[in-house]
């Protein structure tokens, strides 16, 4: 009987003229489950000022973005070259690598060069293949290295970069 009750005060309210969505919501959940294997998994994960992030890896024609609800990490040509939502004030952050040097550009204002030297590869014994690229700060002349690591099928497993002058290395790695 309760049950009667239930579905007739539902209908009701579904057929009354002030229809909510959060009522249809609650019907629909009633009835229908989602499936959930439908829906894509965040399969990376980013590691940035002590925090781990989970994201989407998007593979477009020539690019990959790695995305959640808020960060967008564009990457290509063996490089990440914009970055959104990841620094505060949901700053738009740009890379642009060119003649052995990373020009880095935080909304549309130059923030820093760093010189490097030329991509070095290496194979290991299991097939896979590590980029790497030598770079040093313009400011304090430290040296860092973005790393570029493919598995033996090809596919990139992880990956770190320098993304902002004074920040610490975006590293990036597939669950």
């Amino acid at each position: 009987m309760n049950k009667v009750i239930f579905l007739l005060s539902i209908l009701i309210q579904l057929s009354s003229c002030s229809f909510h969505s959060s009522q249809y919501d609650l019907f629909k959940s009633l009835f229908i489950q989602e499936d959930s294997s439908l829906k894509p998994e965040k399969n990376w994960t980013a590691y940035w000022l002590n925090q781990q992030i989970d994201l989407y890896a998007i593979n477009l024609e020539n690019q990959t973005i790695f995305a959640d609800e808020d960060i967008n990490i564009f990457y290509k040509d063996k490089q990440m070259y914009k970055i959104t939502g990841l620094l505060p004030e949901n700053s738009v952050l740009e890379i642009d690598s060119n003649d052995g040097t990373l020009v880095y550009i935080l909304n549309g204002k130059k923030i820093g060069v760093d010189s490097c030297k030329a991509v070095q590869s290496v194979v290991s014994d299991d097939l896979s293949e590590k980029y790497s690229r030598s770079c040093f700060e313009d400011k304090s002349e430290k040296m860092y290295e973005n790393q570029i690591i493919i598995n033996s099928e090809g596919m990139i497993i992880s990956m770190q970069f320098k993304v902002h002058p004074d920040y610490p290395l975006l590293q990036l790695s597939m669950k």
